[in-house]
């Protein structure tokens, strides 16, 4: 299938799939609303009829929100956790401008509760609606069909870790045609020669997506790729290296008439900083209720399965290198460390875990009492990993900007923890503080958001395996 009617497809597809899903929705919030009686009706029932007239013009707000904030764009290469996000904005500017409607226009006449109670089944429906279509296309990506063609040109290692996310994640529906390495000891002659073949290349084996992977020193390298294939009208993706990221968020200073260029501003301050400890506070509280059967049953086998203390209480450093302690459940014998003294955990073979640790730090069930360190306010739900005094005293003199990582609160999930594994040695430091770095940088709602449904959808799968 040709890329246009490929996207053409899709398009239509997934627009179709929305309007059938919220449809569905707001007919299973009109019967909720008048048909199971759970609120009392003193105004009479609206007609079925005249409640889908209505439905309909929130729909197609909901359709457009989602249209111009690019939620249907083909080429766009879009994360589960994202698309939850998508649903929630457009359902929330949609009903917030079906209430306001409803307030101030009398012909817009409209059940409210029914409107709350769509709020909900549109997150429902419109969510399994997604997630089935998502299913359907990894299925035929895996068979092969409606994969999208790309061309990777680049430098190790930056090219192999693209290549392997791309061979590995099905979901993207990326087939590679050709990979064109930099390699220096073939000199520049044999790279040059394969740059000047690339717009034939994308021509003949039909590329859609041309990735480039180059370490920022390579920039002639990207200006040559970017300058053979202006013409073609195919999309390109970039792999950031390490300056990129710590760039990728660059504020424009006019003082007198002279340009300044701001790389960071001070992190999360403001009213970013305000709202995002309400959220902090009202979602670890309803993580707690949650959860709260697991503060009798953890404890329980904690002591019948090792004996000591139930909870671990542990010295972290937080923001500006504030020292408060962190709270898990005990997951190691009692005085694991005091033959080996403060060192990183070395994972499954560690045999200072107990046998119920170990499922705890599996599930990550042991780091659920840290949501009473995020309403003490000694951690967020999101940001970078605290870690121990000591480690940070090292790690200071070690990793250059390593220091950075407490200008904000520590969390308990976030870009590093989600995309690395945990330390074991001073590389892993550094590459974490790259993500912990591009979060300083690009901190929003939308990011934590789409941090938390990851973490969230990463747990389940490790509980499903």
């Amino acid at each position: 299938m040709k890329s246009g009617t490929k996207d053409t497809a899709f398009f239509l597809t997934a627009i179709i799939l929305d309007l059938i899903a919220l449809c569905a929705a707001f007919s299973f919030s009109y019967w909720l609303r008048f048909s199971t009686h759970l609120i009392p009706v003193s105004r009479g029932i609206l007609s079925y009829q005249y409640f889908l007239f209505i439905s309909s013009q929130i729909i197609v707000i909901w359709i457009l929100v989602g249209y111009f904030a690019g939620a249907y764009d083909t080429k766009k290469i879009y994360p589960l956790p994202e698309q939850f996000y998508d649903i929630f904005r457009n359902t929330l500017i949609s009903i917030v401008i079906a209430l306001a409607l409803s307030f101030f226009y009398r012909p817009f006449s409209y059940s409210r509760a029914a409107l709350i109670f769509a709020f909900f089944i549109i997150h429902i429906f419109v969510s399994t609606e997604k997630m089935l279509f998502r299913t359907l296309k990894t299925y035929l990506f895996k068979k092969g069909k409606l994969l999208s063609r790309i061309l990777i040109v680049g430098e190790n290692p930056i090219l192999q870790r693209a290549i392997d996310v791309i061979r590995n994640d099905k979901e993207l529906g990326f087939e590679i045609v050709e990979v064109i390495e930099n390699i220096k000891r073939n000199g520049k002659g044999s790279f040059n020669s394969e740059l000047n073949k690339i717009s034939e290349k994308v021509k003949n084996y039909n590329i859609e997506f041309v990735i480039m992977a180059f370490p920022f020193e390579r920039h002639k390298e990207i200006k040559e790729v970017l300058l053979h294939c202006r013409d073609l009208h195919i999309n390109f993706l970039f792999v950031p290296d390490l300056f990129e990221i710590m760039i990728s968020k660059v504020h424009a200073l006019d003082l007198n008439g002279m340009p300044f260029f701001v790389l960071r501003q001070a992190p999360l301050d403001g009213w970013y900083g305000f709202v995002k400890r309400i959220i902090d506070i009202v979602f670890s509280s309803l993580f707690l209720i949650i959860t709260s059967s697991l503060f009798i049953i953890i404890p329980i086998i904690i002591k019948i399965n090792s004996k000591g203390p139930i909870f671990y209480l542990q010295k972290r450093v937080g923001k500006n290198e504030k020292i408060f302690k962190i709270i898990k459940f005990r997951s190691m014998s009692h005085n694991a460390e005091q033959k080996t003294g403060p060192v990183w955990a070395s994972g499954k073979r560690d045999s200072r875990i107990t046998s119920i640790g170990r499922i705890l730090r599996t599930t990550h069930f042991d780091e659920i009492p840290q949501l009473l360190n995020v309403l003490k306010n000694d951690m967020s739900l999101v940001g970078p990993r605290p870690e121990r005094p000591v480690f940070v005293k090292k790690l200071k003199n070690q990793v250059d900007g390593y220091i950075l990582r407490h200008a904000v609160k520590p969390g308990l999930t976030g870009i590093a923890q989600l995309e690395h594994k945990p330390d074991t040695s001073i590389e892993d430091v550094k590459i974490k503080l790259q993500y912990d770095r591009y979060y300083m940088e690009n901190a929003s709602f939308k990011l934590d958001f789409i941090l938390i449904a990851r973490t969230i959808f990463t747990l389940a799968k490790r509980r499903r395996h």
